[in-house]
């Protein structure tokens, strides 16, 4: 009789899972090098946001698809308001290169193709969006 209730609650519960899961396809533009590194990184705040991807709540890397495309996914998000943030890590070191006042020396973009500032990176405001359902976005690198 247990079994048959754990099972019950198993068939009732994933499928109400599996509804709210969301999957996002981020498609990264203007990359520089095929042998580079494409890491993602997709942020819930401000927290962390661009460049510190041990505070994103997921980090991916970019794989070819087959047509040729560099895609980062990010499956079984819930809805609300995320903001991603990638990097092409050219010497694949695991982290940003900047220069001796801390901008970019490798492409980088963030979603909404948001923009750098004079004086840092654009906001999680700035590059945030609504994930309500399945999207497919483009985040062209900066170079």
């Amino acid at each position: 009789m247990e079994d048959l209730k754990k099972f019950l609650w198993l068939v009732l519960f994933f499928p109400i899972v599996s509804v709210n899961a969301l999957d996002l396809e981020v498609e990264i533009l203007n990359r520089k090098s095929k042998q580079s590194v494409i890491r993602c990184g997709i942020f819930v705040s401000q927290e962390g946001f661009p460049s510190d991807e041990k505070k994103a709540v997921m980090r991916v890397l970019g794989v070819e698809s087959n047509q040729q495309k560099t895609i980062c996914n990010f499956k079984g998000l819930q809805g609300k308001l995320y903001a991603v943030s990638v990097l092409e890590d050219i010497n694949a070191n695991g982290k940003m290169e900047t220069t001796f006042v801390g901008f970019p020396k490798e492409p980088w973009g963030v979603s909404n193709d948001a923009p750098m500032h004079p004086f840092g990176p654009p906001t999680f405001e700035e590059a945030g969006f609504l994930l309500k359902s399945n999207l497919n976005i483009r985040i062209k690198l900066n170079q």
